[in-house]
């Protein structure tokens, strides 16, 4: 070998040496599961291997190391498998309030839900949307990814929820017309990616449709590859014939078919389920697409009133409850139960026997605490005949479980390959409560007692049906085995020690034996503990049309010079699903950029536009800021000035409040209110512009406290701090400022910033909003939000209502956060101070007394030395540099985020968006704060057009 030759051999070991220790050093996933014993869900038999998942997908399985993973499980000796599918999980929503009411579906493995039944969140009627904050099923599932949730949801559109939407919970058949509406519900549905339709046929007003109303409804599901999924009209005496209609209405369709929790109700129907298993096998044979699932138990579960004849609900149920005292019904009724079939008489089916149909919950409280119970028990230990007891649960409501099946008929569903599993109940664990053992014990128990102890099919085959075959059946192909370059709904457990705790009398006893759920690549589950994570999505059905989501969707002039702007907003809102938000930036005055992106009104696909209004939250500092600046310099005020000396009109409620009255409240000056150094500290007390309610009841007045209540109501409460010792975030500061605003003016806040801050800039459609939906003014956005709250108006006092539209009084937050504006408005705000000299509404020196630092331990450290953030006269403000300041405000309320930033290179940037919150932020304007500032730095050269001419 050459000198030269060495050399280079030499190099190249070092080189190789160097990557191989990068590579050993290197975090390339995000979690790593070493040593598990797989069961991929395909139905191969299990092997050992270690697992990568990055970024929610499966990257890598072989030989891996701890080391290279960012957190790691030692899954030695556990069973690692993909995660289950809940086929009949019923709802989502409890989870968006409370995500630990998902701790039933963890602990089983469970991390996707097949949610809707007859029943759907989604569609909604208006009265109800006004309630809830949605109508259409693409804004329900705007929410749900909103907030995100700790499990997968797919979700059905509900033939009962259309059909009562159009129709009511009457015995007819549609018009042509009616049938029409409720075809256009379920297209809208479908569109927005629900799976298919479901029904519950033996509850009315479901029980009154016709074969071929179902039908035209799965027709509109099957022309966008959707399926029907259907509790059967019957599930006992005519099981076989139900089984036919479901066939013909998938036939009629054009679409697969789902049979929800299978079974043979009633002794003496046991002996059919071999001829429903070979009437399924036949379809199959034929080509046609039909499964089914079971819950591991031989009790089901319904609400009592279901024991009675569908035909006396024909009026509903509620004017049925009324009349359950009278005799003659209750003899009538009884008859029927008795002696008649040819309907789903649960009576019949657990063979006439009190003892065997137990009560799982009650709402009346005389019987409330003996759920668990038989009738037979309760009537005995009440000192009732069970036919009282009995009509007593059904007039006040209860949830009865009667035992109508067979441990045989159980196993024989289980042993076939097209059979998944279900809850039938979905979130229980948390705040809700648990009818059923069936809700926290359903996968366990079928592992563990039907696999593992009776061996009635093998791991391998019951791991593939409740994962990779379900998740087939509801269409969603990215998941439910362990592969690479699969989503990571991954669950390890120990299969010796996988045990159902729940009973009859204790249904929401937590099994055992599940350690870690693992949800599009976040640990849910993480021994055995709820994480608190939300990774969960929704899984959108095969009539989801991806290029129509929000993220893709975009107004305004696109430029080749900001496109950069345009990159990272898609990707923003696909991350945090964000269902419209609206950009503009401007570069030396001049408007370069001015795109509205997503949904201005998800319900009918409005797109936002570069003027599109939102709620600018508290970027309305900043202008009632200026507004009073400009009362400094015509000499009506001075930033010293004690604010109530100013307001003097309180004096009455000041001497009205006697020894409540704080007497530093008169040592409060114009400047501590603008510097929020008032004293009052919502972090320590209370923030009082959401004590609506509360203030009003005390001044009494209506609810909500308008502006001058809040500020009498205050003269009661004590001070956090004295004033001008600190910096404390107020809120209320700022509606003292509106009020001295409009003392020294004599014309309406409102009235005299449009007249002398914002006209002249040339900002003509900034207005000051309405809380209610109905009072949304022309061109403004729907704010999205996904929760509900009590309303603070008299009209509706307590009720619950959409948060964003009636939780809090918009209109008495006038001066501090109810302006609406557009981006480009606010573009024009920011960039009016951009030039000082020639500023149209502050004079140099004001402009310069807005950005000044505050005195004391607002601007500096205990130890004198300057902090880098501070708030001055209405502005966020921070070094960057050697005088190089950057000035901002960010704004929130539930349902909207908003930022507006002035860089100190000549550069103004504005988001605004329609929703708050994210599964990975709290605050989305703070979250785009940092993209603002990237996208601009992209820029090699900025374009020399103005786009302000264009929105003159």
């Amino acid at each position: 070998m050459t000198k030269r030759s060495l050399m280079s051999f030499q190099l190249l070991s070092f080189l190789l040496l160097v990557a191989g220790n990068n590579a050993m050093g290197a975090e390339p996933y995000d979690l790593v599961i070493l040593n598990g014993k797989i069961v991929d869900g395909t139905g191969a038999p299990w092997y050992v291997a270690d697992i990568g998942i990055v970024d929610g997908k499966i990257r890598k399985i072989g030989h891996l190391t701890a080391k290279l993973g960012k957190e790691s499980i030692d899954a030695t000796g556990l069973i690692v498998a993909p995660g289950f599918v809940d086929m009949m999980g019923q709802t989502a929503s409890p989870m968006v309030d409370d995500p630990k009411t998902a701790l039933n579906l963890l602990t089983q493995g469970i991390t996707t839900i097949n949610a809707g039944e007859g029943s759907s969140a989604a569609p909604l009627n208006n009265q109800e949307g006004k309630q809830k904050g949605w109508t259409t099923m693409a804004e329900y599932f705007a929410l749900l990814d909103m907030k995100g949730l700790p499990v997968n949801v797919v979700q059905t559109v509900g033939h009962t929820q259309v059909r009562r939407i159009v129709l009511g919970d009457v015995d007819r058949r549609p018009t042509t017309d009616e049938l029409k509406r409720m075809q256009a519900l379920v297209r809208e549905a479908m569109e927005a990616g629900a799976i298919g339709v479901s029904t519950a046929l033996i509850y009315p007003p479901a029980v009154y449709a016709t074969t071929e109303e179902i039908g035209a409804l799965v027709a509109v599901a099957g022309e966008y590859g959707g399926g029907y999924y259907t509790h059967m009209r019957n599930e006992g005496d005519q099981l076989l014939e139900a089984i036919d209609e479901a066939l013909e209405i998938g036939e009629i369709g054009t679409a697969p078919v789902h049979i929800y929790h299978l079974k043979a109700a009633g002794r003496q129907n046991w002996g059919k389920m071999q001829l429903a298993i070979a009437k399924i096998k036949e379809a199959r044979s034929e080509g046609r697409q039909v499964t089914a699932d079971i819950y591991p138990f031989i009790n089901n579960g319904l609400g009592i009133a279901a024991l009675i004849h569908p035909r006396h609900f024909k009026e509903g149920y509620d004017k049925l409850r009324r009349r359950l005292d009278d005799p003659e019904l209750r003899a009538e009724i009884r008859k029927e139960m008795e002696t008649t079939d040819g309907w789903e008489n649960w009576f019949r089916h657990s063979s006439h026997d009190w003892n065997r149909i137990v009560i799982g919950q009650a709402t009346d409280p005389a019987y409330a605490k003996l759920k668990g119970k038989s009738i037979a028990e309760i009537a005995k230990e009440k000192g009732e005949d069970p036919w009282e007891t009995f009509f007593n649960l059904a007039k006040t409501g209860a949830f009865a479980l009667p035992q109508t099946m067979t441990d045989a008929n159980k196993i024989l569903a289980m042993q076939q390959e097209f059979v998944s599993f279900c809850t039938d109940v979905g979130p229980a664990g948390g705040s809700r409560s648990a009818s059923h053992p069936r809700a926290f014990g359903s996968f366990p128990r079928m592992l563990s007692r039907y696999v593992r102890d009776l061996g009635a099919i093998s791991l391998e085959r019951a791991i593939a049906q409740a994962s990779a075959v379900a998740m087939n059946d509801v269409r969603v192909y990215d998941r439910g085995r362990i592969s690479e370059s699969l989503a990571a709904d991954v669950i390890v457990f120990d299969y010796e020690k996988l045990t159902d705790k729940a009973t009859f009398e204790t249904p929401d006893a937590i099994s055992e034996g599940m350690l870690h759920v693992i949800v599009n690549g976040q640990l849910v589950l993480k021994d055995g503990e709820f994480t608190g994570n939300r990774p969960g999505r929704v899984l959108r059905g095969p009539g989801f049309n991806e290029t129509k989501a929000a993220h893709n969707q975009s107004t305004g002039k696109p430029h080749a010079a900001t496109a950069s702007y345009d990159r990272e907003i898609h990707d923003f809102m696909k991350l945090h699903c964000v269902p419209g938000l609206s950009v503009a930036v401007t570069h030396n005055g001049r408007l370069v950029h001015a795109r509205g992106y997503g949904f201005a009104d998800i319900a009918n696909f409005a797109q936002v536009q570069p003027t599109s209004l939102f709620r600018i939250a508290s970027i309305s500092k900043p202008i009632t800021a200026v507004a009073i600046l400009q009362l400094i310099e015509h000499g009506k005020l001075k930033l010293d000035d004690k604010v109530f000396d100013v307001l003097n009109q309180y004096e009455k409620n000041i001497t009205a409040a006697e020894d409540d009255f704080d007497p530093r409240l008169r040592d409060i000056t114009i400047r501590h209110l603008l510097e929020h150094r008032g004293g009052w500290d919502r972090g320590v007390s209370f923030d009082a512009m959401f004590q609506s309610v509360r203030f009003a009841k005390q001044v009494g007045s209506p609810a909500p406290a308008s502006a001058e209540d809040i500020i009498v109501a205050m003269f009661s409460q004590k001070l956090d701090s004295d004033p001008g010792e600190r910096y404390a975030y107020s809120n209320f500061g700022y509606n003292i400022l509106g009020r001295v605003i409009e003392k020294q003016t004599g014309q309406k806040y409102e009235e005299y910033v449009k007249a002398k801050v914002l006209g002249p800039l040339g900002i003509h459609s900034m207005k000051i909003g309405k809380t209610h939906l109905d009072g949304r003014a022309e061109n403004e956005v729907r704010f999205y939000h996904p929760s509900q709250v009590e309303s603070v108006f008299a009209k509706d006092l307590g009720k619950q209502v959409p948060s964003q539209y009636g939780g809090w009084h918009l209109e008495s937050m006038d001066s501090h956060g109810a302006w609406l504006a557009s981006a480009v408005d606010l573009a024009r705000f920011a960039s009016a101070f951009d030039d000082s000299d020639n500023c149209p509404i502050l004079s140099r020196k004001s402009i310069e007394t807005m950005y000044t630092r505050p005195p004391g331990l607002a601007g500096h450290e205990k130890d004198g030395t300057l902090k880098d953030k501070y708030y001055s006269l209405g502005w966020i403000n921070r070094t960057v540099g050697d005088r190089k300041v950057n000035h901002w405000h960010s704004g929130s309320l539930p349902g909207t985020a908003t930022i507006m930033i002035r860089r100190h290179d000549g550069k103004n940037f504005i988001a605004l968006m329609n929703s708050r919150i994210s599964p990975n932020s709290s605050h989305l304007g703070r979250e785009i704060d940092s993209l603002l500032h990237r996208a601009a730095n992209e820029i090699e050269v900025w374009p020399e057009f103005d786009l302000f001419t264009k929105f003159d």
